[in-house]
């Protein structure tokens, strides 16, 4: 019993930490993860990160083993990761890594897909591994279905499910390029917190479709509660980005761009560290063998 899932990578419109509701965005990095269970009676589950072989696999285990519990069986598994996300960037790599792997162990399973079940298991993975904070609704249903997702993360509702319509511009036209500055990760939830009611405008742009506004003033409200530098979101909209900000809780960044301004936007960014350049994912998650 075996089987291949991939989940994409997600970016932040609305970070969720100050007022439990979000909004994130497929963007097409993907991890794969296979899941190859054996019917023993014996529950070894052994992980493997295969491209990060230093990496802890406990989020992977965890995942496998927490979908046998909920189906009460006793199987040993090997799960096998591979990822094109980079790790620990605010590019949602646990809620991807996590939607993929419970994803193929119910592949492996033959188990009819059940999309909340699925996220549930995951997002449950995430919080016995310590690795949310507010649930990351938000960033493991834009994963799971891709395009844009807005969601209350405490209720584990979805608000609106959407994708970027911005005039005069095709989806498959947009390039994402994602910034890894030389900077390090920083998470202080009391000061992002204090930003709640200034987040709550963003939020309500976000809700009236303005995704472009929302992802920069959200960007620009966490940078600067977190240190991380506000001039690369502008300087990026300078070179002609529809919009850039902050990934989540960093030290990432995203931008959006046409085809025509993405070498511009691109030689922006890359004084403060690699870009990748990638497109929207519309699809989400899904079952590949």
């Amino acid at each position: 019993m075996k089987s291949t899932a991939v989940s994409p990578a997600s970016g932040t419109i609305i970070n969720a930490i100050a007022t439990g509701k979000g909004s994130a965005f497929g963007i097409d990095l993907k991890v794969k993860a296979t899941v190859e269970l054996l019917d023993d009676g014996k529950k070894h589950i052994v992980g493997e990160v295969k491209d990060h072989p230093n990496v802890n696999t406990n989020l992977i285990e965890t995942c496998v083993r927490n979908v046998l519990n909920y189906f009460e069986l006793d199987y040993s598994a090997k799960v096998i990761t591979e990822t094109e996300i980079p790790i620990k960037s605010g590019l949602s790599s646990s809620s991807a890594t996590s939607n993929a792997v419970v994803l193929a162990t119910f592949g492996a399973l033959g188990k009819k897909l059940n999309d909340k079940l699925i996220l549930d298991l995951a997002i449950k993975s995430s919080f016995d591994e310590g690795l949310t904070i507010t649930g990351a609704y938000d960033d493991a249903t834009a994963s799971y279905y891709g395009g844009i997702t807005i969601t209350d993360n405490i209720n584990r509702k979805i608000i609106k499910r959407d994708i970027f319509n911005i005039e005069g511009i095709k989806n498959d036209e947009l390039n994402v390029l994602v910034l890894i500055p030389n900077l390090n990760k920083n998470v202080d939830v009391n000061r992002m917190k204090l930003l709640k009611n200034y987040v709550e405008v963003a939020f309500n742009e976000c809700l009236n479709g303005n995704y472009c506004n929302a992802l920069f003033l959200n960007g620009i409200l966490y940078a600067s509660a977190l240190n991380f530098p506000t001039n690369i979101a502008i300087e990026a909209i300078e070179m002609g980005a529809l919009t850039a900000g902050l990934s989540g809780t960093g030290p990432s960044y995203i931008a959006l761009c046409d085809r025509d301004h993405t070498e511009k936007v691109k030689g922006a960014l890359k004084k403060y560290g690699n870009v990748i350049v990638t497109k929207l994912n519309n699809n989400g998650a899904e079952i590949v063998k």
